[in-house]
């Protein structure tokens, strides 16, 4: 039975050993909700190269040297975001908007080529750069897909925002001037979203039966990452 030709009910009950749901769960209900409910969505479309730092320091009235082990492996690129935030600005004015800042590192693959050593272990480099300091201007209703001409009309009601970013990365070299770099180009959108807080009647499923107690809390930000990127170990404490 494909996820296609199911209905909520069957999918959970298919499914309820998995979902650690007891139970066979009830038909679908009218359930009262207190969510975020966004309003306005505004997108940033990333273009962007970024030169990376001169290897090894063999070329000369380069600035920016790193002492890379070895070359550069263009078939691997990887982007992770380190941080992002967005603020109203222009309040008072006209023209109000949104700033939008994500930061991030660009993590690169060097292949070194050591006597006696076959194959080398790669080493993974991270490099800090800033993808996108922006004001949005231009925003859109969920409700009919419209252009919001004044957002000064929306603001009243606007309560938050969280952002959305997708970004993809590679890693080219660029042989063209008189100081070859490999370059990073990132592409790719930038979601903002301003919600508010409302109150919402949905049709869905309780899964768990309504004398369960359910909990909630935030992850800290403050997981190490191995130098390829990937998570190593998070501090469970909170």
């Amino acid at each position: 039975m494909t996820i296609e030709n199911c209905t909520k009910k069957d999918f959970l009950t298919n499914n309820k050993d998995r979902f650690g749901i007891i139970e066979n769960p009830n038909s679908e209900e009218f359930l009262d909700i207190c969510v975020q409910n966004v309003r306005c969505i505004g997108k940033k479309h990333i273009r962007t190269s970024i030169p990376l730092p001169s290897i090894n320091g063999v070329l000369n009235n380069c600035h920016g040297i790193v002492s890379y082990p070895g070359e550069i492996d263009t078939d691997y690129a990887s982007f992770r975001v380190t941080d992002a935030k967005e603020e109203l600005v222009d309040c008072m004015t006209e023209h109000p908007g949104v700033r939008v800042t994500v930061n991030g590192q660009i993590v690169v693959r060097s292949m070194p080529n050591t006597v006696g050593c076959n194959p080398c272990p790669p080493t993974y480099i991270a490099i800090p750069v800033q993808v996108v300091d922006e004001v949005l201007y231009d925003f859109f209703s969920t409700k009919d897909g419209s252009y919001i001409q004044d957002l000064k009309t929306e603001l009243p009601y606007i309560e938050g925002s969280c952002m959305v970013v997708q970004l993809n990365c590679s890693i080219y070299k660029d042989t063209s001037g008189p100081c070859p770099r490999y370059v990073a180009r990132i592409r790719g959108n930038v979601v903002d979203k301003l919600w508010k807080k409302e109150n919402i009647w949905i049709e869905g499923i309780r899964p768990y039966p309504e004398d369960s107690i359910t909990f909630c809390d935030t992850f800290s930000p403050a997981c190490p990452y191995d130098d390829d990127g990937s998570y190593s170990s998070c501090d469970a404490t909170r």
